[in-house]
């Protein structure tokens, strides 16, 4: 099937005679509601809803995107035939092709949930997850490009993908990458020549009923290899829930935020951080024992170095956090 990237390549090909109206194509597996281009060579949709005429409702308008309800369009589909009805136009505001692909690909995965004719208030609900999205582009990154390539390779790598996406978090405060309510799973990388990570002391302690595994990996930056979204594409091919599409980018737009466009340009080494993940128990790794640190004492972090420690590849209990890591 043709991407929805192409498809908006191929609008940007045709020019619009009446400013006053825009081309448009169809998608794919979509009725009523179509891709199109401003007069500015900037990607749009028409979302066509079942109670447009008359109902009010609040524009938005961002420094990324712009959200425009109820208006009434000109639509041209080809050169003899100008169409008029009323949309919801959703539309990007950057020459950024990185974000214009990006910007395609997720309104694509909103639009794929709604129904032919939505109602106006279940359109607004899926608005307002968008602009909370691209709302995260102007934050400070949460962590490191390195840091989430590593997590999305673990992803990859694993024996099920879904369960460990269900599981991922992103916040500041979460102490662990991956926490199902039970057990925690903890992504350290580095780009050195040793497995050298560097932990607080709350990470190699978790709470008493809980297991811990701690995944190392090696990220070393090439001139060629996988970028974040390269890893995402190959993500997406594996997960059966296709609707957790929406939480990998929802996931990368908090991490990132003002590092987002910059990450399109940074690779790593794929073969080789394939074939140095490891995994480790929390218990065998060589950590402070908090007993013995004051309490006046906050914010204790050191460096491990796990190159001489011996890893697992196979789950050790019934850990369904754990075991979904193992390929069988």
């Amino acid at each position: 099937m043709q991407s929805i990237f192409k498809l908006f390549q191929e609008l940007k090909k045709k020019s619009a005679e009446n400013a006053d109206s825009f081309n448009v194509g169809s998608i794919p597996l979509i009725k009523n509601h179509k891709i199109g281009i401003s007069q500015t060579e900037q990607p749009m949709f028409f979302i066509k809803c079942a109670d447009s005429v008359n109902v009010k409702s609040i524009d938005s308008n961002l420094e990324f995107i712009s959200v425009q309800f109820n208006r009434k369009c000109q639509l041209k589909k080809n050169k003899n035939k100008i169409e008029e009805d009323v949309y919801t136009i959703i539309s990007l505001k950057t020459d950024s092709v990185e974000l214009q692909e990006y910007f395609l690909e997720i309104v694509y995965l909103i639009i794929k949930k709604l129904s032919d004719k939505p109602l106006l208030k279940d359109l607004k609900i899926e608005v307002e997850t968008l602009i909370n999205l691209f709302s995260k582009f102007s934050n400070p990154p949460v962590k490191t490009i390195q840091g989430l390539w590593a997590e999305l390779l673990v992803i990859e790598q694993s024996n099920n993908p879904d369960y460990l996406i269900r599981a991922w978090h992103s916040s500041k405060s979460d102490k662990f990458d991956f926490n199902d309510g039970t057990d925690k799973l903890e992504i350290k990388s580095t780009s050195k020549s040793r497995r050298i990570h560097n932990f607080s002391i709350e990470q190699l302690n978790p709470n008493k009923n809980s297991s811990l595994i701690i995944a190392s990996v090696f990220a070393v930056e090439t001139g060629i290899g996988k970028n974040i979204f390269g890893l995402i594409e190959l993500i997406e091919k594996r997960i059966i829930d296709k609707k957790l599409s929406f939480r990998i980018n929802e996931i990368i737009a908090q991490t990132l935020g003002k590092d987002f466009e910059k990450s399109f340009e940074v690779f790593y080494d794929y073969q080789l951080a394939i074939d140095s993940i490891k995994y480790y128990y929390s218990e065998i790794v060589p950590k402070i024992n908090s007993i013995s640190i004051p309490t006046q004492i906050t914010n204790v972090r050191f460096d491990c170095d796990l190159t001489d420690i011996a890893d697992v590849r196979t789950c050790k209990n019934t850990s369904l956090l754990h075991c979904s890591l193992f390929k069988k």
